[in-house]
Formats: structure tokens, C-alpha cells, sequence
């Protein structure tokens, strides 16, 4: 994770704030997040994201909906991600555009353990789509390290960032 953030240092996200992820989810999943509107949750993985909403909507399969649930039980969902990032934050996401190797788009990944707020969740059953609404939360250090060591993190609201305690 340290050398994640050092290269997060050097290529951070230089796109507009607000980039897209592009999911299938099953209902239950969905009910998760909505569950969480309002609260702060983390993902643990690489999350590849896009602030082009037109590939958003073509790999989630937005215009196909309904066949996708029919044949998977799937939904077409897609995450509006508004990235926050000030100079003096390590990046949650990084440009990886250039490291693509098999679709020539842009493309922004967020590094594991990137904190966001669940803003809005909006589920259309009739069209088994859904949309929802993430803000992220920055960091001033390498928590990691800290977290290893025994200590524990929490949110400071004034200054939206996880911090250690």
C-alpha cells in the first residue's frame, strides 16, 4: 500500500471531479448500499472507474437492462462518483490511462481501502437499473501503516478525512 500511494503521489487523477463505475449487481447487493445511504463504507479491492459516463452506460449494459436480468438476475447499475481530492491528500484514485493495455479509454482506479459516503441510492425495479451516488473521503497520511501498528482511524467531519484517533 505504501508504494501505492507513492505512485497514487506521482500519477493522481487529473480528470474532473466526477468519474463512473460501471457494475452488474443482483438486488440484494443494492439493498446493501441502500441500507448504508448516508454512511461512510470502505471497498477493499481496486475499483476501475471512468469519467466517461458513455462507456459507463455501454459496459454496464444500461440499454439492455432487461435482458441482462432475464438471462443473469442482474441489474445495470452505475456509481457517480464525486472524487475529492485537496494538494495537501494522498490520492484515493490514480490515472491509469496510459497502462490500459486492451480498451484505449480513460481510465481512473481507486486504490483498496478508498473511504466514500453513500449519498443517494436510486433503484428502478421496472427497469432493473440503478444508480448510486458516492462521495469520496480523503486522508493527509498513509493510514496503513498506522493501522498495522495498533492504532485506530476515525472520520473528521470539519475536514472530511479518515485520520488517525
Amino acid at each position: 500500500m505504501y508504494h501505492l500511494n507513492n505512485y497514487g503521489l506521482q500519477y493522481r487523477n487529473d480528470f474532473e471531479n466526477n468519474v463512473y463505475r460501471r457494475i452488474k449487481m443482483n438486488y440484494t447487493n443494492l439493498l446493501q448500499y441502500k441500507r448504508n445511504k448516508g454512511k461512510i463504507i470502505l471497498f477493499t479491492d481496486f475499483i476501475s472507474t471512468s469519467p466517461e459516463i458513455k462507456m459507463s452506460i455501454l459496459w454496464s449494459g444500461r440499454k439492455k437492462s432487461k435482458e441482462i436480468f432475464e438471462s443473469s438476475r442482474y441489474f445495470s447499475v452505475i456509481c457517480y462518483i464525486k472524487n475529492i481530492c485537496q494538494d495537501n491528500w494522498i490520492p484515493n484514485s490514480i490515472n491509469v490511462t496510459d497502462e490500459s493495455k486492451y480498451i484505449k479509454e480513460k481510465k481512473v482506479i481507486f486504490q483498496p481501502f478508498s473511504f466514500f459516503h453513500v449519498k443517494d441510492v436510486q433503484i428502478d425495479i421496472e427497469n432493473y437499473t440503478a444508480d448510486i451516488y458516492l462521495e469520496t473521503i480523503g486522508r493527509t497520511e498513509i493510514l496503513e501503516e498506522k493501522i498495522k501498528n495498533g492504532k485506530e482511524i476515525i472520520y473528521n467531519k470539519e475536514e472530511n478525512i479518515m485520520q488517525i484517533k
